[in-house]
């Protein structure tokens, strides 16, 4: 499943993106808020050479994992999966962006995408993401894309080795396909008048 923004292509990761991937996966500062990392050369070679070709190949597929990549560079700086329940009607959301293109509104516009293959092309119901309640940046463009807290789940997450407290507060996110659907209304009624 492939879908184009108006600066992103977003598309299937492949072996090829090795470098780009593991630029990002390796850094602690980019992946300190994610479950994963940082990665070692073999774990980031594991995940795009087995986890995703499996994935791919599933029957009924139930993951995706977006690469999030730079129509003008060719670079993939993130990845965002979607990973369905076993109704096929609901997903969690997982994102990552390299911290040298944070800013820019990037990780906006590439979910702003993945929802909208999750909406139209996926048919779900409700995406929903559960984030650190420290991680800011994603915070924010969870909001921005129109969704709402669910709540505060106290002592979810799992800390790293070394960290202070064993585990530490969550958010958790959703919104619904309606929702989605009335903001896209919006947004086209609201071109349309720009346009008279």
């Amino acid at each position: 499943m492939e879908r184009e923004t108006e600066r992103l292509l977003l598309r299937e990761f492949s072996p090829d993106d090795f470098e780009d991937v593991h630029a990002y996966s390796s850094d602690y500062e980019t992946v300190k808020h994610m479950m994963f990392g940082p990665n070692t050369p073999e774990q980031t070679r594991d995940f795009l050479e087995k986890q995703c070709a499996e994935e791919k190949n599933a029957v009924p597929r139930m993951h995706y994992n977006f690469a999030v990549q730079r129509k003008d560079t060719g670079r993939v700086i993130g990845g965002i999966s979607l990973h369905l329940n076993w109704r096929r009607d609901d997903a969690i959301l997982g994102a990552v962006l390299n911290r040298h293109e944070t800013g820019r509104g990037f990780m906006t516009e590439a979910l702003q995408g993945v929802l909208a293959a999750a909406f139209e092309d996926l048919g779900l119901h409700r995406v929903h993401a559960v984030c650190d309640v420290e991680n800011h940046a994603i915070i924010r463009v969870l909001e921005k894309c129109g969704f709402w807290l669910e709540g505060r789940m106290l002592r979810r997450g799992k800390s790293r080795p070394g960290a202070k407290e064993p585990y530490f507060d969550q958010f958790g996110y959703a919104i619904l396909r309606e929702k989605w659907l009335e903001t896209q209304e919006q947004k086209e009624q609201g071109e349309k008048d720009h346009e008279i």
